[in-house]
């Protein structure tokens, strides 16, 4: 199968959020029920940040210009990298690779050690407290499967969401940033081309990268340490069931004394004691 990706064109978003909804509706993936649940702020933003429900926001950033301001919008979510920081971490294999490229987590075999969430540079793996495992973008591996696309691209209205080869993509997405840049946008760039060994996710970013809220040339900062945890937890594992086991043999032989309560005295006695 040949690697595939999703190419987000920042210039043609309108911030409409209806990739969000396709992506709950699609996934079945809840939202807050009260207004308690629900953080607000004074932009139009909303939610604000990525949650284990929550698998795909558009980002608001403000500009500010002499004149008004410029709206840097950006899709946050996975970007099913190839150097997968999140896939190294795992520590029981719960997190792979498709043939198409795409990162998931195998919900059966996460133990909630959130090592994905300390390891991503992006910050988007989500931890639920309540099921103790961690969720994220999978790209609707059940929609491209049969050879549809992902929930969020279906419903873009304006063909800023696009879904085929990696290849078609980037040819897609550098086309479009020469385009922007004669159109005076001369800061316009595409990202995930290089990235992280490449990203399956392929932003068209109008303004620069670093003006919608993009990481240029991300790494992985704190995989390796999370590496050298994962022999040591291993180490600590062993241990703890040698000791277990050592505890049982010498337990083995181990007779304790029956004991009565001495009303004299009241005082626990051996009860062979008290029947001399």
């Amino acid at each position: 199968m040949a690697e595939t990706a999703i190419m987000y064109d920042s210039s043609k978003c309108t911030a409409c959020k209806g990739c969000q909804v396709a992506c709950k509706q699609w996934n079945q993936l809840s939202s807050p029920m009260t207004n308690d649940e629900y953080l607000y702020t004074k932009g139009f933003q909303a939610p604000i940040r990525l949650a284990p429900k929550t698998w795909l926001i558009i980002n608001f950033i403000e500009e500010d210009k002499k004149v008004g301001i410029d709206w840097n919008f950006m899709r946050k979510s996975c970007f099913h990298c190839t150097d997968a920081a999140c896939e190294t971490a795992c520590p029981v294999g719960a997190i792979s690779h498709k043939d198409n490229g795409s990162v998931v987590i195998d919900q059966e075999k996460c133990i909630g050690c959130r090592y994905c969430v300390a390891s991503c540079p992006f910050g988007v793996p989500q931890w639920n407290e309540t099921t103790n495992t961690t969720f994220k973008c999978w790209q609707c591996q059940d929609r491209t499967a049969a050879e549809r696309s992902p929930a969020c691209v279906s419903t873009c209205p304006t063909g800023a969401l696009q879904f085929g080869d990696r290849a078609d993509m980037l040819a897609v997405a550098r086309e479009r940033v020469e385009e922007l840049k004669g159109l005076g946008f001369n800061k316009a760039e595409l990202y995930g081309d290089k990235e992280l060994g490449g990203l399956h996710t392929i932003m068209v970013a109008q303004r620069g990268i670093e003006a919608h809220g993009l990481i240029r040339d991300p790494k992985v900062g704190t995989t390796d340490f999370w590496q050298l945890l994962k022999p040591l937890g291993g180490i600590a594992a062993a241990a703890t069931v040698g000791g277990l086991g050592i505890s049982y043999i010498m337990a083995r032989g181990y007779k304790r004394d029956a004991m009565v309560l001495d009303d004299a005295t009241g005082q626990l006695v051996k009860a062979e004691e008290v029947e001399k």
